[in-house]
């Protein structure tokens, strides 16, 4: 009555953590910009002219965050296909030219859609009301101007290796980050399972080289309809040769920027309506969300590398099941389905767990394509606060508990099956 019970429970923490997942998924939050520039219209800006979306510091924070290192000014602008020149590019304080410890730098940007210029301070400006003006100066000679003002109250300390008091203003929203971890790592590996069943079976159907074939019936025909049926075996050799001789970081990155040109080149735009693609979330750009792109390279790539795995399970069924479900006349697929899949599953069950675990790691690569989950929150925490290694330690220790959470649960599925094994062995 025990293992019932625990099962039982198991169940119930499962069920209560998808409906948790499914009520507390948050939408994608974004620091808000200031007030659009007087001098560059925010509704239509020309081509060839940089539109600025948003600085740091950053007076309309939404979470009322008035901190400031104090000698480090962001620009984050739209290029529009301008490129600046950043040996002209200036920033004023109070009227006055900001004395820098060198020109303007472009910073790696997040997106392909927007770029950010730092201004580094030569001096360190302390608690008080600042009148910023950011002059950007494009190749062309076009010169963009953006005002705004910001009260530092100084309280940021940039020479504390860790600051507590920015890990604990930011800790709910680099929590927040955690959830959408935990939904791409349950989805991910959903979708890669099916993958790797599918494509088990697929590295499962040779049974046997065409010289063999030839050498036993001498048909024509009959090497033909093998040729055929050996299309599932090197669709699947294809897959995971191609996702597990690439790096994951690659794969996230080439589905991300490459599916809006294959949506281009299919014509999808002249075939699928406007109307259509948002009610799936896709908006009127045709192209998929960065989340969507990521669950696709993350269960892409774990598929292939759980294809081998469930290769090996369905393998480790001995072949006296097989034979005995042949004898009782059970047909090849409701022997797959009755006998050796569900037997194959218990065997492969630990080896998907661990992977589900190095998955809950691997999510915060998709940072990179701007999904907003725990790295990229902290990530960006630590842009606002200047203070990474407050924020980068919170991300460790969400990163930390859900191994260990899981890791728990997967100890005692693990125990459950061993008893489990036990009993089957007392029964022989």
């Amino acid at each position: 009555m025990k293992p019932r019970k625990l099962a039982a429970s198991a169940g119930l923490v499962v069920a209560l953590l998808a409906l948790a997942l499914m009520a507390l998924a948050p939408v994608a939050l974004g620091v808000d910009s200031p007030s659009p520039s007087p001098s560059v219209s925010a509704s239509a800006v020309p081509e060839g002219t940089p539109e600025v979306t948003g600085t740091i510091p950053n007076p309309n924070d939404p979470r009322g965050k008035t901190t400031w290192n104090g000698f480090q000014v962001f620009v984050i602008f739209r290029p529009n296909g301008a490129e600046l020149d950043y040996e002209k590019c200036t920033l004023l304080i109070n009227g006055v030219e900001a004395e820098l410890t060198g020109p303007a730098d472009l910073q790696p940007a997040q997106s392909p859609y927007q770029s950010t210029v730092l201004f580094s301070l030569a001096q360190e400006q302390g608690k008080g009301k600042y009148e910023f003006k950011a002059i950007l100066v494009t190749t062309e000679g076009l010169t963009v101007e953006y005002p705004w003002t910001f009260d530092s109250t100084g309280s940021a300390n940039s020479d504390k290796l860790i600051n507590f008091q920015v890990m604990r203003e930011w800790f709910w929203f680099i929590a927040r980050g955690a959830i959408i971890t935990v939904e791409l790592t349950v989805v991910s590996i959903f979708f890669a399972s099916i993958l790797a069943l599918f494509g088990a079976l697929g590295r499962l159907s040779k049974t046997m080289s065409f010289r063999q074939g030839w050498d036993r019936y001498q048909s024509y025909g009959y090497m033909a309809r093998m040729v055929v049926g050996r299309i599932p075996y090197w669709v699947a050799t294809f897959y995971t040769s191609l996702f597990r001789g690439t790096p994951l970081l690659l794969q996230i990155i080439a589905i991300y920027y490459v599916t809006p040109e294959i949506v281009n080149a299919i014509g999808l735009r002249d075939v699928v309506p406007p109307s259509w693609m948002q009610s799936i979330g896709w908006g009127d750009t045709y192209n998929p969300p960065p989340i969507i792109c990521g669950i696709a390279a993350l269960s892409l790539n774990y598929g292939a590398y759980l294809t081998e795995v469930f290769r090996a399970g369905i393998q480790a069924v001995p072949k006296g099941q097989n034979e005995a479900a042949w004898a009782i006349g059970l047909s090849p697929w409701k022997t797959q389905r009755r006998v050796v899949l569900p037997q194959a599953f218990k065997i492969v069950i630990p080896a998907v767990g661990n992977d589900f675990i190095a998955l809950i790691k691997d999510t915060s690569l998709v940072s990179v394509i701007t999904v907003r989950e725990l790295l990229q929150r902290a990530q960006q925490a630590g842009a606002a606060t200047f203070s990474f290694m407050s924020t980068l330690l919170v991300a460790a220790a969400f990163y930390w508990a859900l191994t260990i959470f899981f890791s728990f649960w997967q100890a005692k599925l693990e125990s459950r099956m061993a008893r489990d094994k036990a009993r089957e062995k007392e029964r022989r």
